[in-house]
């Protein structure tokens, strides 16, 4: 009986200093990571401090949202021996030797850390501290804004590299598993380490990026002045539209589909600005009604909403033609999909005076057949249009 009361009395000791003891490695687990957090948001705090001069000048000059600030951001972070580059990929990454070393060590399997910052507009950036070890890269994600001129940490968050790749043109993905159903932003992040041509950066951002992959196929199909068939000249119209006047055609991302009629002349200025295109070949690929000189008008609605995170252009080389035109080869580089090469294509445009262009051709030459162009959402036809809308006005 002595030795059972004991042996009793033993296993009750040994439970509640079990018991403690796992509390205590939950407790120096969580204050490690409070420790770990607090040093990283102290760091970039201070960090943020060492460029309040450029903050703060383009608060005074109003230029908070410009690729500007954020080259001169990056210029400060590369000074101070940082690996960085904008959130848009637009401006050459600095200390990128730091990021190239970085993946060969986890191509390899050895250990290696690296700090990347992500510089985005208004002061702001996401950090990124990163450790490999045997082909694993651990991760936490941290961010910090400027808040009453304060720079400000406003989240933290750790995570395992679910996958990530070292592509041969230079792009460094990685991806935050997201279970399935997941609703909300995609887990994967690009950044463009290898630099780019400046001339091949400013040819995309003036002639490319205005028209993008969003919510238009100008840059998916093949098309020139001999068949238009292939484009959606509803999308051009939207698209060219906010070009032209700055804001959106009236009533285009209703909810509930509207359909109204655009004077033939409102219609055709619009596209024909940025396309040497005829009359008749718009009203041959749209619903033109000759009696009334008008185009009929659908907005999208919520049946043909395209797919959100669709990819973003890459001008990667370009060649002046002897007829004053310009061939641009440009790659649709798709974060969603870890793919700098979703699909290429020649897009040619013509420089005109005073800073205006026009789009002449365009033809795909190279397609990834598993995930290209998946991300575009053609438009209701006359059949489907009728499907489900009719019905909602009965």
């Amino acid at each position: 009986m002595r030795t059972k009361i004991i042996f009793i009395l033993f296993l009750a000791v040994f439970a509640v200093c079990s018991g403690c003891g796992n509390k205590l490695n939950r407790e120096n687990g969580e204050n490690k990571k409070n420790t770990q957090e607090q040093i990283i948001q102290e760091e970039s705090e201070n960090l943020a401090e060492g460029y309040r001069n450029l903050y703060e000048e383009a608060v005074k000059e109003d230029t908070l949202e410009t690729l500007e600030l954020q080259q001169k951001i990056i210029g400060y972070f590369g000074n101070i021996g940082y690996a960085a580059v904008d959130s848009d990929n637009q401006i050459d990454m600095v200390n990128s030797g730091q990021v190239e070393e970085f993946c060969g060590k986890a191509e390899r399997g050895e250990k290696g850390k690296l700090k990347l910052f992500s510089i985005l507009n208004a002061g702001s950036f996401v950090r990124y501290d990163m450790e490999t070890e045997k082909g694993n890269i651990d991760i936490i994600v941290s961010s910090l804004k400027w808040i009453s001129n304060k720079p400000t940490s406003d989240y933290y968050h750790e995570f395992e590299a679910y996958t990530w790749k070292y592509t041969k043109k230079g792009y460094f993905f990685i991806e935050e598993y997201h279970p399935p159903g997941f609703d909300g932003a995609p887990g994967q992040t690009g950044f463009r380490v290898k630099p780019l041509d400046k001339s091949c950066r400013e040819l995309n951002r003036k002639y490319v990026i205005p028209m993008g992959y969003e919510w238009n196929n100008m840059l998916i199909v093949d098309w020139n002045r001999q068949d238009y068939s292939r484009l959606d000249f509803y999308d051009l119209f939207e698209q060219m539209y906010r070009l032209k006047y700055g804001t959106d055609v009236p009533n285009q991302s209703e909810y509930i589909g509207v359909e109204y009629e655009i004077p033939k002349a409102e219609f055709e200025e619009v596209i024909q600005t940025y396309m040497k295109v005829s009359s008749e070949d718009i009203q041959n690929n749209t619903i033109y009604y000759p009696e009334r000189n008008t185009y009929r008008y659908r907005s999208r609605g919520r049946y043909a909403y395209e797919f959100p995170y669709e990819p973003y252009p890459e001008v990667v080389s370009y060649e002046q033609q002897d007829d004053g035109t310009i061939k641009l080869l440009v790659d649709a580089v798709w974060e969603k999909e870890k793919s700098d090469q979703a699909l290429s294509s020649e897009l040619v445009i013509r420089p005109l005076a005073n800073g205006q262009y026009q789009y002449v051709s365009n033809k795909v030459v190279y397609f990834d057949e598993d995930i290209s162009s998946e991300w575009y959402m053609p438009r209701l036809s006359d059949e489907e249009w009728e499907q489900y809308y009719k019905k909602l006005e009965e």
